[in-house]
């Protein structure tokens, strides 16, 4: 056999073997669809999603670690009508409580329990456009990470829910004007939460047109009549029936006095006296992290310790604040986010630094009545429960104290 015969021949054992090797290769593609099929997409996806994900910890990222699971399961080819039942066995604390909350129909949409673990977590479209506009350059850390942060910040802002074009550009509008409104507007605006420019020109007309209801109510109210000091006529004196009354002194307040039944613990005097044991506290998201906040009907307005914020930012915005005593002090303000179950308000706050709580929240917090309300009842349920012990306690002593008795009698 010449060599061009052996070179021929040797060609055509390559090309056999590369054509056997393209019908193997079909063929297995082919076999794993059909065991995805047989063995059933969720039994099959959920037994695949332990081999990559680990359970949700506190010191994970909720935002990154959702990304993650996305990642993995588009790699793996999971069908997506089946990741929030995958996912659900894998989350833990106030994650795991979103996906229960949720009704029969949402908690197998992945994008809805998306949406409310990040709601719940402070890291809605509100607050991430507030972290955005907030956001500063630290020379501590590094640039890439920083850059990481601001551009997620940015994605859940403006592309959170697959926006339009003109949607992410009204997205700026919004943030851009509501921003420039006075300070009264913004707060009656940001009440209604406006997704769109035209429910933002509609909510700021609501907001003038109460202003300015309010402006006249105020005019419309008779002036307060003053006595004038009386002077006694030269050569008499002042008649002991009437003793002289000092002219009433108005004293400057936040806002006007609460129409709410709790005791006010400090009446907006939040340096003069410690926290009172009995002050209601409750949970709270405050810009994405959980703090302890205290309720106090007697604040006018929410205050926050400088420690307790996650982007700090010295601005040239100040609130006065004004105590029981008349001291009246002006203190940088600041936006933040404050999230519950019951919705999440982006409000306008005072940064004390000799705040002896890490978060005093206000009664210009749209979410404060609701909370009270839930301590209160609480309360009233604890006391309940305390009165119904201390009787069946009495009764016991009382039924024992009669059985010593008839045990002494007979003998």
């Amino acid at each position: 056999m010449s060599i061009e015969e052996v070179v021929r021949h040797l060609a055509e054992i390559s090309r056999r073997q590369q054509v056997i090797t393209e019908q193997l290769t079909v063929r297995q593609d082919r076999m794993e669809q059909q065991l995805r099929q047989a063995a059933g997409s969720s039994q099959f996806s959920e037994v695949s999603a332990h081999r990559f994900i680990t359970k949700l910890s506190d010191l994970d990222d909720i935002d990154a670690y959702l990304h993650t699971f996305e990642v993995i399961a588009e790699r793996e080819r999971w069908p997506k009508e089946s990741w929030a039942r995958m996912l659900a066995p894998f989350l833990t604390g106030e994650a795991q409580r979103a996906y229960f909350a949720l009704e029969t129909p949402k908690n197998d949409d992945y994008e809805a329990l998306k949406k409310e673990i990040l709601a719940r977590m402070g890291l809605s479209n509100i607050s991430a456009a507030q972290q955005f506009s907030q956001w500063s350059y630290d020379d501590k850390q590094p640039v890439r990470t920083q850059a990481a942060n601001l551009s997620r910040l940015g994605r859940l802002w403006l592309l959170g829910g697959d926006p339009t074009a003109v949607q992410v550009a009204e997205k700026v509008v919004i943030e851009k004007m509501m921003r420039a409104l006075p300070r009264r507007l913004r707060t009656l605006t940001s009440m209604r939460n406006p997704d769109s420019l035209a429910a933002l020109v509609e909510a700021v007309e609501l907001a003038e047109a109460h202003v300015a209801r309010e402006t006249g109510e105020r005019a419309a109210l008779p002036p307060r009549r003053v006595n004038a000091p009386w002077r006694p006529v030269e050569g008499t004196t002042r008649p002991g029936s009437r003793p002289a009354v000092p002219s009433p002194v108005d004293e400057p307040m936040p806002t006007e006095p609460t129409t709410l039944s709790a005791p006010a613990w400090t009446a907006g005097c939040v340096v003069h006296r410690n926290v009172p044991p009995e002050a209601p506290t409750r949970k709270v998201c405050l810009d994405g992290k959980t703090q302890t906040a205290t309720l106090d009907t007697g604040s006018a307005i929410t205050l926050v310790h400088p420690n307790t914020l996650k982007y700090h930012q010295e601005g040239k915005g100040r609130i006065p604040i004004t105590c029981i005593h008349g001291d009246t002090r002006h203190v940088p303000a600041q936006r933040v986010t404050i999230a519950t179950k019951s919705g999440s308000w982006r409000i306008e706050v005072g940064v004390v630094p000799d705040l002896p709580v890490p978060l005093l929240l206000g009664r210009d917090w749209p979410g404060f009545d609701d909370l009270l309300t839930h301590h209160q009842a609480r309360s009233a349920r604890a006391k309940k429960n305390s009165k119904g012990r201390a009787q069946r306690d009495r009764q016991t002593a009382l039924m024992a104290t009669e059985s010593d008795r008839g045990a002494d009698s007979s003998s």
